[in-house]
């Protein structure tokens, strides 16, 4: 998807979006009134659950947006604290959206945490390799990083992101990386001078698979693979049933860089189903917790550069492949969806 320019996103289309995010709030805002009040034949308040939501998100892009500007006018003052405010901005607008999500759809997160000293601490900068899967698991893992952490973000993600304002302004304003084509040099080049800027309160964010988890996206990558001639990583990637296989270039780049500290493979479950607005729909209020858990691998204990560190990596998702199938298979046998 073509993203326009910047100077036109924030000198056109921004402002314009303001009254559309207000007209669409304020419909939100009476759709989950109309919700409340058709609670006898919706008893989950579904409607009510998502039109709220909606809204809160929508005010919180005008929030985003005006402090933004707010914050580009006075660049001049507060350069030297210029980003620290927008840290500061990102993790409230993150602690705002959890907030939402916890008490209108009952989302509940639990953490398998990391070792101590490891990403939560100022010892050095750290990559975070995360499945990707899933409505909102990107939120809900910088929200960790950011504010559980206090590390600061530095995402790596699809350029059409960018077509949201909020996420357009602050990740962007905190050194993102959004990239066209995760496999081209130039975006791997663009990786690899981001991971070279990290310093020790950072964490880069990238997702591997690059988009959410399907059965078709699974056999076009695997197909991919063998094509390629990767066939040790085709019949790794054979095996998996919940995840894609990895597609390494962007993490090997940050690697390649050489400030990580060391690097965290996340995998989760929970939120992975929720792919359709009828599923989403269906599942609300939600029954199962997002669950988290860390791998911790030091810097030191990664294999040389090249093939082996590929290698590494699809090995790990086979690690987080099996993690979901059980938890999954523990779902399923105590009847929760």
């Amino acid at each position: 998807m073509t993203v326009p320019p910047r100077a036109l996103r924030r000198l056109v289309i921004d402002p314009l979006f303001i009254p559309v995010a207000a007209a669409g709030a304020a419909l939100g805002t009476i759709a989950a009134l109309v919700g409340l009040a058709g609670a006898a034949v919706d008893r989950r308040l579904r409607l009510s659950r998502i039109a709220a939501l909606a809204a809160v998100y929508l005010l919180a892009e005008i929030v985003v947006i005006v402090a933004g500007f707010g914050l580009w006018l006075a660049r001049p003052l507060i350069r030297p604290r210029w980003e620290s405010a927008h840290l500061a901005l990102l993790r409230t607008l993150l602690r705002l959206l959890r907030t939402a999500a916890e008490r209108l759809t009952r989302f509940q997160l639990t953490v398998q945490q990391p070792p101590a000293g490891t990403v939560g601490c100022d010892s050095g900068p750290v990559l975070v390799a995360s499945r990707h899967a899933g409505t909102g698991d990107s939120f809900a893992l910088v929200d960790l990083v950011a504010n559980r952490y206090r590390r600061t973000p530095r995402v790596v993600a699809l350029a059409s992101l960018q077509l949201d304002p909020a996420i357009d302004i602050l990740l962007n304003r905190l050194d993102a990386c959004f990239l066209r084509d995760r496999g081209h040099a130039a975006a791997v080049a663009r990786v690899n001078a981001l991971a070279s800027r990290l310093t020790d309160r950072d964490a880069l964010v990238i997702f591997p698979e690059g988009a959410n988890f399907t059965a078709r996206r699974r056999r076009r990558a695997i197909a991919s693979l063998r094509r390629r001639g990767h066939t040790r990583r085709a019949n790794v990637a054979e095996e998996l049933t919940h995840v894609l296989p990895p597609r390494p270039a962007g993490l090997l780049a940050a690697l390649d860089a050489g400030t990580a500290a060391g690097t965290v493979v996340v995998a989760h479950t929970g939120l992975d189903h929720l792919v359709t607005p009828s599923l989403i729909w269906q599942a609300l209020p939600l029954a199962t917790p997002m669950k988290v858990r860390w791998w911790w691998f030091p810097a030191d204990e990664l294999p040389a550069a090249g093939a082996a560190r590929a290698d590494w990596l699809t090995m790990q998702w086979a690690v987080v492949d099996a993690w979901i199938d059980v938890h999954q298979s523990a779902n399923r046998a105590s009847g929760i969806n």
